[in-house]
């Protein structure tokens, strides 16, 4: 026997074994596909209920629902004898060029799918689901990505085609497919951007619409007018090499512009390709306690559940549970709506969040037909973020603490200041000045957070760096991209009203910062629990609580001895207030032990608010005001509680002007007072251009060794400043 027969004769008991598992495997198969039969279809499309806090686990329903979701654009069904053949053609060339050929399971396709995806572009041309495949996820699954899925949308796949005629299936395919606009199936999708039936389509909108399947919102021409025309290209060009249209022709489609113009070169009127994206839907539904300014919650939970559960979210029939407390923000939008009333005066935000982290009321706006932009969310909202003025600077005061530094730590409060070598521009020293120009003579950190003197704390963020800032910032819960510049202790950076109120609940908390939610549990039609607050919301100590406890002892005495005394509750509190130049925004940011809230002041585009109503407009006035009224309201049965006392930081700056501190400690900014004047008058503080170098006269304490940033043991001294900031200062007032 030669060693080649040799070597197959030893090969053929595994050989056999292969063999026999192989038909066992297909006979499975052959069984699985005589014997499954097709679920019943999934419904095209489902109400969702959104439901306020009030409404218990399982009970979010059409009647105890204070919002229901739907598509904003009627599904119209067509025939597969109304589909032009230049749409088929765009769609088999973007998603199954063999679609007409192959079975329910495209071999080829998978193989490719595969190689794509493991030596590939990520672009690739074509997926590895047939357009049955994508059907049967669509009508008869779900959307998870777990292998046993995978296998039922292959078995059901090959199944329904055995049931079904291929153009069928594609008609139902495109009559269910979401392609952005709020349009579900290809005759909505024709009309939403083209303003015609689907009969009536030509090359270049074939093409755009067979683009969208993949990521409708992505592509949308009115918006990304370049990736809009890449991948209407790509169509294009897959048409071409399946001779579908020739070359001149994909050249002459890929040409046509996506906006009108009044003539082309030869002056011949041109025809707007993609219809203008229509302002967003106002109409919400019979949306509850829109008086109160429900529809802008409404508007963002849909938001979210789109960008947690994919485009379209808002029709699958889902139970949606959110943190809408109806009482509180009644008490929300009478306090801001009641004291901003002029018309064409300012407008007003405010947002409250509980100790668990749920939005509880929140105030984006009085006119959501007409003014879609919520002004809780700056830039995410639709607008833009605003300066926060001197509510930023509990952020360095956190900074400084969290250095190993005692709020005993004196410094001079001239009336303005500046440090060699930072500059607002080239040639020009940044300048921050005293509210008014006051000069407040000799202040401890805590004194001057009451007085919310500019010059000290600009002293400390060139203690601490401007780097700090904006990391502690963030670190608190700040989500804007902060520029560290110098400035940026005086809120020069633009936040929006909920990341004001995220960051200072983190003090509220002790240091722990949970992120902010307004969806707090969603479920499907039927029960199962898809997002759940509680287990998927994490919460993180950002700062030890002992830096925390010395700020909130710091911001209570804001309320009591300080700028906020208008905000001053019948219970703890605590908070900053917070004005920009020439009072172009005014804020007031304050807790108590359970609920934080901020409120901003201001016109949508930025302007001076000098005076409101004869009442001179600063943080601690009309803000001030409302955010009383609010809390005074929200907080009523709640349990008491204290601050624990503390003072983290151990190092003393300065202790030898201490004895020139004023004894007055509760003048606010633009009051003088003798002592003041005196400790101005003994020294260098009367200059306007001595830099605040803080000199440690004694031995410094030990500095706890749980300090984020050790404090060196020598005398810190600030005269040689970091690196010029890049951007003009903005001068605050408190």
């Amino acid at each position: 026997m030669s060693s080649s027969r040799s070597f197959l004769w030893r090969l053929r008991r595994p050989a056999y074994v292969v063999l026999v598992l192989m038909v066992v495997s297909l006979g499975g198969l052959w069984m699985a596909l005589s014997t499954i039969e097709l679920p019943p279809a999934k419904r095209s499309m489902e109400t969702t209920f959104v439901c306020d806090i009030n409404v218990a686990n399982n009970e979010c329903d059409f009647q105890n629902s204070m919002a229901k979701l739907s598509a904003t654009e009627a599904r119209v069904n067509v025939e597969y004898e109304q589909l032009p053949p230049v749409l088929v053609q765009a769609v088999l060339s973007a998603e199954d060029r063999n679609f007409f050929d192959h079975g329910g399971i495209d071999p080829a396709g998978v193989t490719r799918a595969v190689y794509q995806s493991v030596l590939g572009s990520s672009k690739s041309k074509q997926g590895g689901s047939t357009i049955t495949q994508q059907y049967v996820k669509l009508t008869y699954l779900s959307s998870e990505r777990t292998l046993t899925r995978k296998l039922k949308e292959g078995v059901l796949s090959v199944k329904l085609e055995g049931e079904l005629d291929k153009r069928d299936i594609l008609t139902r395919y495109l009559n269910e497919i979401y392609f952005g606009r709020g349009a579900y199936g290809v005759e909505a999708a024709s009309r939403a951007y083209f303003g015609i039936g689907v009969e009536n389509l030509q090359v270049h909108q074939a093409a755009y619409l067979a683009s969208l399947i993949r990521s409708p919102e992505t592509a949308e021409a009115t918006r990304d007018p370049k990736e809009a025309t890449r991948r209407r290209k790509t169509v294009l060009n897959g048409m071409v090499s399946e001779g579908y249209i020739t070359k001149s022709q994909a050249d002459a489609a890929d040409a046509v512009p996506w906006v009108s113009s009044p003539t082309n070169a030869d002056g011949d009127a041109q025809t707007m390709t993609v219809l203008p994206r229509p302002a967003e839907k106002t109409d919400l539904g019979d949306v509850r306690y829109a008086e109160y300014g429900s529809e802008y919650w409404v508007s963002l939970v849909r938001k979210q559940l789109r960008e947690r559960f994919g485009s379209g979210a808002e029709t699958q029939g889902l139970r949606v549970y959110i943190t809408y407390d109806p009482e509180m923000q009644e008490d929300a939008y009478k306090a801001v709506t009641g004291t901003l009333s002029q018309a064409d005066g300012p407008s007003g935000s405010l947002v409250a969040v509980d100790e668990q982290g749920q939005v509880r009321a929140m105030v984006g706006g009085t006119d959501f037909a007409n003014n879609k932009v919520n002004l809780a969310l700056g830039k995410a909202g639709g607008g833009s973020g605003r300066q926060p003025g001197s509510t930023f600077k509990p952020f360095a005061l956190a900074a400084f603490i969290e250095d190993g530094y005692s709020i005993e730590s004196a410094f001079r409060s001239p009336p303005t200041t500046q440090f060699p070598g930072v500059f607002t521009e080239p040639g020009k020293l940044w300048s921050p000045q005293n509210f008014g120009k006051s000069d407040l003579g000799v202040l401890s950190v805590e004194e001057a957070t009451w007085k919310s003197s500019n010059t000290v704390y600009a002293g400390m963020v060139n203690l601490v760096t401007p780097d700090r800032v904006a990391e502690m910032a963030n670190r608190l819960g700040v989500t804007a991209e902060l520029d560290p510049q110098y400035a940026l202790v005086l809120g020069t950076e633009e936040v929006s009203v909920l990341d004001m109120t995220s960051a200072y609940s983190t003090f509220a908390d002790r240091g722990k910062h949970t992120p902010p939610f307004v969806i707090r549990r969603v479920e499907d039609s039927s029960g199962v629990v898809l997002f759940d607050a509680k287990k998927d919301v994490k919460s993180e100590q950002v700062i030890e609580e002992g830096v925390a406890d010395t700020v909130n002892s710091v911001l209570a005495g804001v309320l009591t001895k300080g700028t906020g005394n208008a905000a001053n509750l019948r219970v703890l509190a605590a908070g900053k207030t917070g004005t920009t130049s020439d009072s172009k925004d005014a804020w007031f940011a304050g807790y108590t032990c359970h609920l934080t809230a901020a409120v901003w002041m201001g016109y949508e585009q930025p302007k001076p608010m000098k005076s409101y109503r004869g009442k001179e407009v600063s943080g601690g006035t009309v803000p001030a005001a409302i955010w009383r009224q609010f809390m005074s309201s929200a907080t009523q049965g709640d349990e008491a509680c204290q601050f624990p006392d503390s003072d983290f930081g151990q190092r003393i700056l300065n202790q030898r002007l201490s004895g020139l501190r004023s004894t007055t400690t509760s003048s606010l900014p633009g009051t003088v007072t003798s002592s003041t004047a005196l400790a101005a008058g003994s020294g260098s503080s009367s200059s306007t251009t001595t830099p605040m170098s803080p000199v440690t006269t004694s031995a410094p304490k030990p500095v706890p060794s749980t300090s984020a940033v050790p404090p060196t043991s020598s005398a810190p001294v600030t005269t040689a400043a970091p690196a010029p900031p890049t951007t003009a200062a903005v001068v605050q007032t408190p």
